[in-house]
């Protein structure tokens, strides 16, 4: 399953994913399973400035959840949040299931990272949502020169 997860995510234009499996703090027998990815994307912005302005403007107009402009350690950032409903067919029958995500999108020089947690697990989507904010707050850009 999670060699599909990963060859998934690479084609999706991942550079970086890894799996993380937790018990729920509501229900120790509820696993929680959440995602991390990294996406690395080119840019020619003029300055950060600039960056987060861009977008910020895009992800309220496209997003399905709350935006909001955080200050991380390396900086400004624009998180994200989204709600994708789905479905997986089990025999004759349709289970819903709904994939939450949350993304710190973070200017560096010339490039802006996405920083990406998933889970389908919405009973516990706001403690995901706090282990993605503690991930994103320990994020630094090395540096490429050394």
């Amino acid at each position: 399953m999670l060699a599909t997860t990963a060859a998934a995510a690479e084609a999706g234009g991942s550079s970086y994913t890894a799996a993380g499996f937790f018990r729920s703090p509501e229900d120790p027998n509820l696993p929680i399973m959440a995602l991390v990815n990294c996406f690395c994307l080119e840019s020619d912005h003029t300055s950060t400035n600039v960056a987060i302005a861009g977008l910020d403007e895009v992800h309220r107009s496209t997003a399905s959840g709350p935006v909001e402009i955080v200050e991380l350690p390396v900086g400004p950032a624009v998180v994200a949040q989204s709600v994708t409903p789905g479905s997986i067919s089990v025999g004759e029958d349709t289970v819903k299931i709904a994939e939450h995500a949350i993304t710190a999108w973070i200017p560096g020089t010339k490039v802006i990272l996405g920083l990406a947690v998933t889970s389908n697990n919405t009973e516990d989507w706001a403690h995901v949502v706090d282990l993605a904010h503690g991930i994103f707050g320990t994020f630094e850009w090395a540096d490429a020169s050394t």
